[in-house]
């Protein structure tokens, strides 16, 4: 592993498999009063997906957050510094 994939506040890897996020994902369905509805998920990650800061396909460059974890709650709001993307739920 080079110390170019390594996340900057950690000594973990940014590079996440499939699996872990799918975990990451489930675990948010513990409690349904902190999500998000399927429809507003769909598009934060709509527009993740298009956002240069995305980094290997799963990362926010910005909060260094799984961007498929991130989206699930309502609590969240796109980190772009100034001009978020997507923004809490209330």
């Amino acid at each position: 592993m080079s110390k170019r994939n390594l996340c900057k506040g950690c000594v973990e890897s940014v590079m996440v498999t499939e699996e872990v996020i799918q975990e990451l994902v489930r675990e948010t369905e513990e409690d349904l009063s902190v999500i998000v509805s399927d429809e507003i998920y769909s598009e934060r990650l709509k527009i993740c997906e298009s956002c240069p800061s995305l980094q290997y396909g799963t990362t926010c460059a910005h909060s260094g957050c799984i961007v498929r974890y991130r989206a699930k709650f309502k609590n969240k709001s796109c980190p772009f510094t100034g001009k978020p993307k997507w923004e809490k739920v209330g």
